[in-house]
């Protein structure tokens, strides 16, 4: 619609500017034609009036001169006129002698009024118009010259003939001009909407390959390819997210319905009387407290993954990395004393980050429990260190058994479990690097893994550090 809208205006644009331009020709030729008819009709005024000023009117009837004249066209119609009696002494028709013209409409009283001015009157039938032009004699007599004016109009119907056929040729010439570069022009936008109508069909692969010379649909065509890979990736995104979401939810609820069935089970055989013997009983009732507090940890864990997944990030403000790893070591010491953790604090240096000092707590007696569980009797060692002013990283190693290339790529994954330690499957839930990596990209770094089968593992945390006064003791 836009196409057809431009290409008639374009056309109408054309059309106006021609008419306009028509009329100003044929108005300025009119313009100069009667100029021209108006100094030859003074010119012979002039000489007009000196002939009848040499001679009476009777005379003219004497004069050989004029017998010997073949005249078959007069041009120039002529009135001689007594103001005085209002007698018309003498009238000459303009036009063949055999047919003459119409005469001009030139009475007494507009003679007398017109003495030396050129007018235009109108003829007294539907003849043409005249350019009448009046003179006084020397005897008070009035001379009227009248040119009929049917040689203009000739002239200017010829004219607007000649231009109405130019404007019908150049409006389809030009039409046809018109509507080739229009197509042209237009084929770019051609292209950027046939890529539209085909990914609106679901061909998300599709692009605008065309690289036209202007710079401007270039422009179009690059940000509308780039947008286009941005929504493909955010759909991707989205799909991915979906699925992890639904894998998420499965996990989820396989993980729960173990301690759940565990927990009705025991509760059920209470309950039919099945247990009667009070070790017995004592003994279920651990069993429904374990795999409740077991289901409890799992909820919490689930929880904060989903908080981290929404983007609720935590409390950031200014934490000294190296307390928070001496205080997760010292926890880890009170919760096994056998496990064999070792870290070196520095007190004379503080590594400051921006973050959560819990979440980063959590970040390292995560890694120390992942340690306890699947390298039991391995040596930890833990470090702080800022290679320069803008990071800080923390290393939590173990001399285990390591792992394989495979196990060590779905560590980060949630509810993978190695399953290399007999305890693993009941004191993890499979959750704990899960919530690592996500606090650490929450905190805006980075969790590496270095891991060999039989030479341990080193898992490497990098951190942004916080630049600003030293946060207060707490």
């Amino acid at each position: 619609m836009t196409r057809r809208r431009t290409f008639t205006l374009v056309v109408l644009a054309l059309v106006l500017v021609f008419v306009l331009g028509s009329i100003a020709t044929i108005v300025n030729t009119r313009r100069q034609m009667t100029h021209d008819i108006d100094r030859g009709l003074a010119d012979d005024l002039d000489i007009s009036m000196q002939l009848y000023n040499s001679f009476e009117l009777a005379e003219f009837d004497e004069l050989d001169a004029f017998d010997d004249l073949d005249v078959v066209n007069n041009p120039i119609a002529t009135i001689l006129v007594d103001p005085e009696s209002g007698e018309v002494l003498v009238e000459v028709p303009a036009g063949p002698v055999d047919d003459p013209l119409a005469r001009a409409d030139l009475s007494t009283d507009r003679i007398v009024d017109g003495v030396g001015e050129i007018f235009t009157v109108d003829s007294t039938d539907d003849g043409p118009q005249y350019r009448a032009v009046v003179g006084l004699l020397d005897d008070g007599r009035l001379l009227a010259l009248a040119v009929p004016l049917d040689s203009v109009d000739r002239t200017i119907r010829g004219l607007s003939r000649t231009l109405a056929a130019t404007l019908v040729a150049m409006v389809t010439l030009l039409g046809v001009i018109i509507f080739i570069l229009q197509r042209a022009s237009f084929r770019p936008y051609d292209e950027l909407i046939d890529t539209a109508e085909a990914i609106a069909d679901g061909d998300m692969d599709r692009r605008a390959v065309m690289v036209p010379a202007d710079p401007e649909i270039r422009r179009l065509t690059d940000s509308l390819n780039t947008m286009l890979d941005r929504l493909q990736q955010s759909l991707e995104l989205r799909r991915q997210a979906e699925d992890r979401v639904k894998e998420f939810a499965a996990d989820a609820s396989h993980e729960l319905r173990t301690p759940l069935t565990t927990i009705a089970g025991y509760s059920e055989s209470y309950l039919l009387g099945a247990a009667s013997d009070p070790e017995v009983v004592r003994k279920q009732m651990t069993r429904i407290n374990s795999e409740a507090l077991r289901m409890g940890r799992l909820v919490n864990d689930l929880l904060t993954l989903a908080r981290l997944d929404q983007g609720n990030g935590f409390e950031a403000r200014p934490v000294v990395l190296n307390s928070l790893v001496e205080d997760a070591v010292s926890d880890a010491h009170v919760t096994d004393p056998s496990h064999r953790v070792r870290f070196e604090p520095d007190h004379g240096r503080r590594i400051r980050v921006l973050g959560d000092g819990d979440a980063l707590q959590q970040v390292v007696a995560n890694l120390i429990a992942n340690t306890r569980i699947h390298a039991p009797g391995a040596n930890v060692e833990i470090t702080v260190d800022q290679p320069d002013h803008a990071h800080a990283v923390v290393t939590v190693a173990d001399d285990g058994p390591g792992m394989s290339q495979d196990i060590a790529d779905h560590v980060f994954d949630r509810f993978f479990r190695a399953g290399e330690s007999p305890a693993a499957d009941s004191r993890s839930s499979g959750l704990g690097l899960s919530i690592v990596a996500a606090i650490v990209d929450t905190h805006g770094g980075t969790i590496d893994l270095d891991t060999t089968p039989g030479a341990g593992s080193r898992f490497t945390i990098t951190l942004p550090t916080e630049a600003g006064p030293d946060p207060e003791p707490s």
